[in-house]
């Protein structure tokens, strides 16, 4: 049974894994390795492809079963982007390496909020409508903050 689900897994990731394979430059590669830059360009374009699907997707799913943004968004998006990187410091700090697991913590925060929230506010300020403002929709601000420090 094991064999055939990593078989249904491969058939699943396939096109996916060879799409990226076209479209990334694997720096590792001696060919390749003076185009490092261009690889973490790209793989962040793909990053935010993907991350943009998954907006949409649960935005739809969630106003189709009726569940508010709010909780779709502190449940499925916080959970699945914040599960992987406590998975991912675990990991690490299994192996020993208890300071690669507090930057990889501290770092993927930090650039969630600078990267993932500036870039498109900067853009919407500067490129977009110069000038404007952005208006931020904190409604579930008080059910985050409960959530955090019930988490800690």
């Amino acid at each position: 049974a094991d064999g055939k689900m990593n078989k249904i897994k491969w058939i699943l990731t396939w096109p996916l894994i060879f799409l990226l394979f076209c479209t990334i430059p694997n720096c590792s590669k001696p060919r390749w390795e003076k185009f490092f830059m261009l690889t973490f360009v790209l793989s962040t374009l793909w990053i935010a492809l993907f991350s943009y699907f998954m907006v949409w997707m649960v935005t739809v799913i969630g106003y189709t079963l009726g569940i508010p943004d709010v909780i779709m968004g502190i449940t499925f998006l916080a959970a699945g982007t914040s599960v992987p990187d406590c998975m991912a410091s675990l990991i690490v700090a299994r192996q020993g390496l208890g300071d690669m697991a507090v930057s990889n913590t501290i770092g993927s925060n930090v650039f969630d909020i600078l990267v993932g929230l500036g870039v498109p506010w900067g853009l919407q300020t500067m490129v977009v409508n110069y000038g404007s403002s952005v208006k931020i929709n904190s409604k579930g601000l008080v059910y985050s903050v409960a959530l955090l420090l019930g988490s800690v």
